[in-house]
């Protein structure tokens, strides 16, 4: 169901990083994103809790929003990962003295 375009957000939005960010702004980032889901885990269990349910209509866009926050953490933690042995390969590159 689409209540006012979450649905499509959800399924569309995707991570953009600077290029030229390093390894520790990418984890930022990545520490922000799953602090979003975190957060949004603990308003549904707490509208669970208060009201004894949750409206059926809008619970799958929530859980679909906290599976996008959880994926655009993962996705800034893999590019960190990414770029942390890039610059570990980039480094040992410049290092080393090639030999003919």
């Amino acid at each position: 169901m689409d209540i006012f375009g979450e649905a499509w957000i959800t399924r569309h939005v995707e991570y953009f990083s600077d290029p030229e960010a390093g390894p520790d702004a990418l984890l930022n980032d990545a520490t922000e994103w799953l602090h979003f889901a975190h957060n949004a885990i603990r308003l549904l269990a707490e509208l669970a809790d208060e009201h004894g349910s949750v409206n059926a209509q809008r619970l799958p866009v929530m859980l679909e929003s906290i599976a996008t926050f959880i994926e655009m953490g993962t996705r800034c933690a893999t590019q960190a990962h990414l770029r942390m042995q890039w610059l570990q390969v980039k480094h040992e590159t410049t290092q080393t003295p090639v030999q003919a």
